[in-house]
């Protein structure tokens, strides 16, 4: 609880540290005071000495001059003070330095300090008047001087001195007035002045010796406190603070690192710290050539970071990372060391744990792509004709039923039996990794004929097959491989595993559970690819994409209330394509932007001529979502044909919050802030987190014909669909079922309050010049 001073109190308390010239509470005032009184004593041989010398010089100047009774006492009472401050002198040599003093001890400084300024100021009372002028002047010298040299003495006493310097200067002031002295009136003005010096300087190293104690007193609560963090830090934190002298030896051992190593401070310090390191060094293999090196700085006299050695204790090892600088004196010589050593082990464990990762796939703890991928170019690096091996693609047959009716915890497992059973089917000079998912490769190696490759296959086909008990649950498991060879299928790469992967789809296609080797005639879907990026880049300009719309219609009153505009290819040569093949091409191959930006225009040039209020829906391709030139493009296309923004629907896919960036965001946000309608397209089918419906404020969710497919035959999609509605309801946005296409899913879809439906139920897409007539025919 702090005190409530009175005012009479708190004046008394300001008075006490006006004249200590410090502000400090007990008992640190107490220690300042033990330190302003040992300044006094340290000077006090030397100002008794002064006193006994003035009383000698005094005494014999006037002793014939009738003051012989008077000197005599004076110069009693003078050897008396001068005895008793050698006394105390010599007590506080024995016992040595004060740690404190009361208030009390400072009072008697002063009353002592009155006293012998009482005895020398009777010496010019009764000396001074009617003298003659040399012993006057003498007097005055005398007199002059002990006031200068007390106050010089009592200075870190300010109090003491000023009375002393007071009693003094009005002593001699007084000698003058009762001489009548001739030049009294300069003189005496001199002597005030003198005792306005001397005072001046009193205080003022006072104070400097008030503000020196402060300090002092700082900085020992600063490395008290740092102390205290430096045990805390010590016993704390993963750090260890270390030092050795001149010779290596540790000095200042923690108990920390008593504990650490298990050893006493006097084991610990009884041998050079490198040393100890060797012989307690762990069997790691980088760890010589680090103390080799630790010793090199040492005595090369280098500091050092971050130097990482293994020590092993009771059987434990552990990692440190060590970091140095040499201690030096005022002479540049080195004393030692200074420095820091960090537990790493934790850091080292989690390191190597990283490293295998990169290399192992961490559930079934085969190579991984990227290692995989390092081993396959090493074997192709190989002269042609020398690279005698094959590369197997693998991957499950109905992996994801599997998944889906027994759940990921039994796919994991079955993916670790799969594991297990590659690894006991292959040689000790193949490699078997996983690449991802259900996907499986192996590299046989020292394989040069088609005969061989093949009948290592069948062993592991016939392997997979037998069946496998998982978490209690009987699983068939069935393989499908695609067989690339080193040698012929493949100068690089890329080229083989896209040829091994040619022939696992040929596997599949085959029935599933066998294996194809790579012929060239599999390469035909890659043909076609690039025949279709080839047709696709003049597509355009030829006219051969065209938009197609199929109706939206109102569930609860049964009105078109928009069309959604479908993109078509109808090739002269490759007929119809459908959008789920070209698109992806159109994507990979750059030209998606410009398709995207003539669906958007030519969507809104054929809107615009439709009765108001229909609104047109235009699928947005994610690389097209996720470029700034969408926002450009949407308001060019609705600026030239005159449609109002909000008739415009621009439906995004899912998959583009899987790469969601900022820019992505804020083209969207751009959109919205413009008046188009921004639709989620295929719902739940994708990513399908809520956090970013809750990002950015769509106004239409679509459910995927996947669930309105299901409707009737599944509880489980009615209950997603219903999950969709009710999200779709609380976050005030409209819900658009697609692929409805007979009235039970209608009728189940009205119930459950969605608002519209889009299928065949309603209308297949239609081309833009039929829009008018089912638009009048519904």
């Amino acid at each position: 609880m702090p005190s409530v001073l009175t005012p009479s109190k708190a004046w008394a308390h300001q008075l006490q540290g006006w004249f200590q010239a410090y502000s400090a509470e007990e008992p640190v005032a107490g220690t300042f005071r033990a330190r302003q009184l040992q300044a006094v004593l340290r000077l006090t041989p030397l100002t008794m000495a002064a006193n006994t010398l003035n009383v000698l010089l005094v005494a014999w100047a006037f002793w014939g001059a009738g003051h012989r009774l008077f000197l005599g006492l004076w110069g009693a009472c003078v050897a008396l003070v001068v005895q008793r401050g050698v006394r105390i002198w010599q007590r506080w040599r024995r016992r040595g330095e004060w740690h404190s003093a009361s208030p009390r001890a400072l009072r008697r400084a002063t009353l002592n300090a009155a006293a012998l300024a009482l005895l020398w100021g009777a010496a010019p009372l009764v000396l001074f008047p009617g003298a003659p002028g040399p012993q006057q002047l003498l007097v005055a010298t005398v007199t002059t001087g002990m006031m200068c040299a007390g106050g010089f003495a009592l200075a870190t006493t300010p109090v003491a001195g000023t009375v002393y310097v007071l009693i003094l200067g009005a002593a001699a002031g007084l000698s003058l007035v009762l001489d009548a002295y001739p030049l009294m009136l300069p003189v005496g003005g001199l002597l005030l002045v003198y005792c306005l010096i001397v005072l001046a300087s009193v205080w003022s190293t006072a104070r400097l010796f008030g503000a020196r104690l402060m300090a002092e007193a700082e900085a020992e609560r600063q490395n008290e406190v740092i102390g205290l963090l430096l045990r805390d830090f010590e016993e704390n934190a993963s750090d260890v603070l270390w030092e050795t002298d001149l010779r290596g030896h540790l000095c200042h051992v923690s108990a920390k690192l008593t504990r650490l190593f298990g050893m006493s401070a006097q084991q610990l310090c009884s041998r050079p710290a490198v040393a100890w390191l060797r012989e307690h060094g762990a069997e790691d293999p980088d760890n010589g050539s680090t103390l080799t090196h630790l010793q090199a700085h040492v005595d090369a006299g280098r500091p050092f970071r971050d130097l990482t050695v293994a020590t092993t204790v009771r059987g434990r090892t552990r990692w440190w990372s060590l970091t140095a600088k040499p201690l030096v004196d005022a002479k540049g010589r080195r004393t030692g060391w200074r420095g820091v050593a960090t537990d790493i082990t934790d850091a080292h464990h989690a390191n190597r744990r990283l490293t295998w990762l990169a290399h192992f796939d961490p559930l079934t703890g085969l190579t991984n792509r990227h290692a995989f991928r390092g081993e396959l170019a090493a074997l192709l690096a190989r002269p042609a004709g020398a690279r005698e091996g094959a590369l197997l693609c693998l991957d499950l047959d109905h992996f994801k039923t599997i998944n889906d009716t027994l759940g990921h915890g039994v796919g994991d497992a079955l993916l670790q039996a799969v594991a297990h059973r590659l690894q006991q089917r292959t040689r000790r000079a193949d490699t078997v990794a996983r690449l991802g998912g259900d996907e499986f490769a192996v590299i046989l190696r020292g394989v040069s004929s088609v005969e061989e490759v093949a009948q290592l296959t069948q062993r592991l086909v016939e392997g997979l097959h037998d069946p496998c008990e998982v978490q209690g649950s009987r699983v068939t498991v069935r393989a499908s491989i695609g067989i690339a060879m080193a040698d012929t299928d493949g100068p690089d790469l890329d080229t083989l595993l896209n040829h091994a992967d040619l022939a696992l789809y040929a596997a599949k296609t085959a029935g599933r559970g066998e294996f194809r080797f790579f012929a060239p005639q599999m390469a035909a879907l890659t043909r076609r690819r690039l025949l279709l990026e080839q047709a696709l880049r003049d597509a355009l300009v030829r006219g051969e994409l065209s938009l197609h719309y199929q109706p939206v219609v109102q569930l609860a009153e049964a009105r078109v209330i928009g069309f959604e505009a479908l993109l078509r290819w109808q090739h002269p040569e490759l007929g119809e394509v459908p959008p789920g093949e070209f698109v992806p091409v159109a994507e990979e191959a750059g030209m998606i932007q410009d398709i995207g930006r003539w669906a958007l225009g030519e969507a809104c040039r054929e809107a615009a001529r439709w009765p108001e209020g229909l609104t047109v829906s235009v699928n947005v391709s994610p690389v097209q979502a996720m470029s700034a030139d969408l926002c450009a493009a949407a308001t060019q296309a609705l600026a030239d044909s005159g449609l109002a923004a909000g008739r415009l629907e621009l439906e995004i896919t899912e998959s583009i919050f899987l790469h969601e960036t900022q820019a992505t965001m804020q083209v969207l946000h751009t959109l919205h802030r413009a008046g188009m309608r921004i639709a989620l397209d295929d719902f739940g089918t994708g990513y399908s987190s809520l956090a970013y419906l809750r990002r950015f404020p769509f106004d239409t969710l679509k459910i995927d014909r996947s669930f309105v497919r299901e409707l009737a035959g599944r509880r489980d999609a009615r209950a997603i669909v219903r999950m969709i509605v009710g999200l779709a309801r609380t976050l005030h946005m409209s819900v658009v079922a697609e692929g409805v296409e007979n009235e039970a899913q209608a009728a189940l879809l009205r119930r459950y309050g969605c608002d519209a439906l889009q299928g065949f139920l309603a209308a297949p897409p239609m081309p833009a010049d039929a829009v008018p007539g089912f638009l009048a025919a519904w």
